[in-house]
């Protein structure tokens, strides 16, 4: 029987990805994950120039120079005041389950495309679990110390590790300068958001996201059964199609308030806007002839944070100090998945604490450091626990001034 996967490898060969330390290890150095690992880890203070630059930025610095010059602004205001929205995902207390998923599928009318379209690499659901296997590295001597195992020597009994990834919605997002009709746009509180009547299905935005998270409308998966999908669109009055009763019955399953789409489109994580909009309509009308439009934190429940079970999602307004989502973010655990991309991506992640028990009779010595941090050290040749610090420290939002009550004692 054939197992249809969306993941098509099992190994972070080395790359920091998901960063784990043991609980010995965090005392040490809490902010290991910000400080000693990745290529961000290396970069100085000021980079001389970014991978990508945001048009935006452009725009605000001619704000500035007007602003200091005849003290009038440009408009429109293209980042707001009130709201900055932002995500953190806490890789402790993430189990895999999977609630996340499937909540965002039922929020977002996403369609089940089948198994066949899932093996073709076309799966269409916004938000995903990936999954690596580690296990104690062994590396002979002379040997390409990039090559960590033999194919024919595959562990036992590996650890596994769990990472949701969905839209990280970055500040300098890549998909953005790509796009040829402006379909997918930033807006001025931080999201990334698509425009689908824009869209002419290029796919350029999908080919330069680092996070492979846009999803392609390949065929109208909410008109025709699943085994018609290939049946030509020029004989369209032959095609099969969903029974009428069918069809009406089947819009009630979905969302009023998102959008469906149709073949062509590419779609992708909003963070729930229409939950997002509701909130701040709602807090209009509360506020009435008054400027105290300002959600308050805990309003807006993303689906993917609602159906969380371990309460591993936090998101909230960033311009809030007060919020959870900004005392997440002070998290010295607090790390971008590729920030030295420097696209600014307004969902960070928590790295993972483990606390083994010596005292448990399946414990070894190599469980002294979680086998992915070995798997690091060996490919990159330098222990991320060796020194505290790194060469400039540039993530400023990653606060480091939080202690060790971040990471509990016997959390996996």
């Amino acid at each position: 029987m054939e197992i249809a996967c969306t993941q098509d490898h099992g190994s972070m060969e080395g790359r920091p990805i998901i960063r784990e330390a043991n609980i010995q290890q965090f005392r040490k150095h809490p902010d290991f994950a910000a400080s000693s690992m990745g290529i961000d880890s290396h970069f100085p203070h000021d980079l001389p120039s970014k991978v990508y630059n945001h048009p935006y930025e452009s725009y605000e610095k001619k704000a500035e120079e007007k602003q200091k010059k005849d003290g009038t602004t440009l408009y429109p205001i293209i980042k707001s005041s009130v709201h900055q929205w932002a995500m953190t995902i806490d890789l402790n207390a993430c189990t895999g389950c999977n609630a996340c998923v499937v909540s965002c599928q039922s929020e977002n009318n996403i369609p089940i495309v089948g198994k066949d379209q899932v093996r073709r690499g076309r799966e269409m659901h916004w938000l995903r679990i990936d999954r690596y296997f580690s296990a104690p590295v062994t590396v002979p001597e002379g040997s390409d110390k990039g090559k960590i195992r033999s194919e024919k020597n595959l562990p036992a009994d590996p650890q596994v590790s769990v990472q949701p990834m969905a839209c990280v919605h970055c500040e300098n997002a890549p998909c953005e300068s790509v796009c040829p009709v402006n379909a997918t746009v930033h807006d001025e509180e931080g999201l990334n958001l698509m425009v689908y009547n824009r869209c002419v299905g290029t796919r350029y935005c999908s080919n330069n996201c680092p996070y492979k998270v846009r999803r392609f409308n390949f065929f109208d998966y909410n008109l025709r059964p699943l085994d018609s999908l290939y049946d030509s669109p020029v004989m369209l009055d032959k095609l099969p199609r969903r029974p009428t009763d069918e069809f009406e019955i089947a819009k009630l399953v979905r969302n009023p308030d998102v959008s469906v789409r149709m073949r062509g489109v590419m779609e992708k994580c909003t963070y729930c806007i229409q939950r997002i909009e509701g909130a701040k309509i709602a807090q209009k009308i509360k506020a009435g002839a008054s400027d105290a439009v300002e959600v308050p934190d805990g309003v807006v429940r993303t689906a993917c944070l609602d159906a969380c079970p371990a309460e591993a999602i936090t998101f909230g307004n960033k311009l809030d100090p007060n919020s959870a989502v900004s005392k997440s973010i002070k998290n010295p655990r607090n790390y971008s998945v590729l920030g030295y991309l420097e696209t600014r991506a307004r969902t960070t992640y928590l790295a993972r604490v483990r606390n083994p028990n010596p005292e448990m009779p399946d414990y070894q010595e190599s469980l002294k450091s979680p086998y992915t941090t070995q798997e690091y050290f060996k490919t990159n040749a330098e222990d991320p626990f060796g020194h505290h610090g790194h060469h400039g420290d540039n993530h400023s939002d990653h606060g480091h001034g939080a202690d060790d009550n971040h990471a509990k004692e016997g959390s996996h």
